[in-house]
């Protein structure tokens, strides 16, 4: 339906996505406020808002106003459970209102968090009644908005379909991953496609160049367990828990010699600490991303990593990599002592 509307150029007034999976609503939300901003050659008439801090009545207000030079505004409401929703003067409905003689010249696009929403689809596919109850059980404007509005509903995804996501996924970047280390992925990834997309990029992240991923590929940066592997260690240092940081390199060493990988990703992560530096003068997550090299759903954590760390700590942090990985490579000695003795410049000083 999405593709349907993208592809005609065609969309509803008005437009709800929400479900348990809230990276697909995120993500196809942004391919629909996407396509329909690239028909507004001006550039003046697309925004995208947060609701927590608006109202009901402010946002419709902004959905009446008429674009400037352009046939089409659009506007993208985040978060839309935040928006304050009272009933208007004398209790006039404006949800209802607006739904019945929507402008003709804007899409509004809204993105929220419906907990009691779960399931609407299936239970609409069931029974057209049981569907409207279900719908008119929730808090306005949902109640009326669902009722009289176009929506789309991504329920959560059962492990063979999150297998399949995540293989349709690489291929679109032009990787291979076979269904059983898709399915050892899911195994080992959170519940929901958002945790299942942060394991898979920290996948990509590891293999470098190759163009297929392995169950080995998977095993050894999810971990056989999911408390000592690269990235768990990589959240340890930007935490500057120096202890903790010591307990993963040592059971990582325990199960294989991984020393020269660790230096390699740990390289590749202080760097994107390094870029992140000036990246956050940027004011959207994905530019700020986009500077760093990193996913936009790591952004936050990499922030607070600099505010922990500090620029000195992440230009030593890189010195003594480098310096670790020239001792390896030029010495016989233990590399759990090398790591650890670059954990403790790093980190203790």
């Amino acid at each position: 339906m999405i593709d349907t509307w993208i592809t005609s150029g065609t969309f509803p007034s008005v437009l709800t996505l929400f479900g348990e999976e809230d990276l697909l609503v995120y993500e196809q939300a942004q391919k629909l406020y996407d396509a329909a901003s690239a028909l507004d050659a001006t550039g003046m008439n697309c925004e995208i808002l947060d609701g927590d801090g608006l109202t009901l009545e402010a946002v419709l207000s902004i959905a009446r106003s008429f674009p400037m030079m352009s046939d089409r505004r659009v506007l993208w409401v985040r978060h839309f459970e935040d928006v304050s929703a009272t009933k208007g003067r004398k209790g006039a409905d404006l949800m209802e209102a607006y739904l019945d003689d929507p402008a003709q010249t804007t899409f509004l696009l809204l993105t929220a968090d419906l907990p009691k929403a779960s399931g609407l689809g299936a239970a609409v596919q069931k029974s057209k009644d049981g569907g409207k109850r279900k719908i008119a059980a929730l808090k306005y404007p949902f109640n009326v908005l669902l009722a009289k509005g176009a929506w789309v509903e991504y329920p959560r995804m059962g492990e063979q379909q999150a297998a399949s996501w995540l293989m349709d996924r690489a291929k679109k970047r032009r990787l291979e991953i076979k269904p059983q280390a898709a399915a050892f992925l899911v195994a080992r990834s959170g519940r929901t496609l958002r945790e299942l997309a942060l394991e898979f990029d920290k996948v990509l992240t590891y293999l470098g160049d190759r163009q297929t991923i392995t169950e080995q590929d998977i095993l050894t940066v999810v971990g056989a367990g999911k408390e000592y592997n690269i990235f768990e260690l990589q959240h340890a240092i930007n935490r500057r828990d120096l202890p903790r940081a010591i307990t993963i390199v040592t059971r990582m060493l325990e199960v294989d010699r991984q020393e020269m990988m660790i230096l390699s990703m740990l390289t590749r992560h202080f760097v994107s600490l390094f870029r992140m530096i000036d990246a956050r003068a940027q004011t959207q997550q994905t530019d700020i991303a986009r500077a760093a090299a990193i996913s936009p759903f790591a952004v936050s954590e990499y922030l607070s990593a600099v505010d922990r760390l500090g620029p000195r700590t992440i230009e030593r942090g890189l010195h003594e990599l480098r310096s670790a990985e020239a001792t390896l490579k030029s010495r016989s000695i233990d590399p759990l002592l090398v790591l650890e003795q670059m954990l403790v410049r790093i980190l203790a000083a």
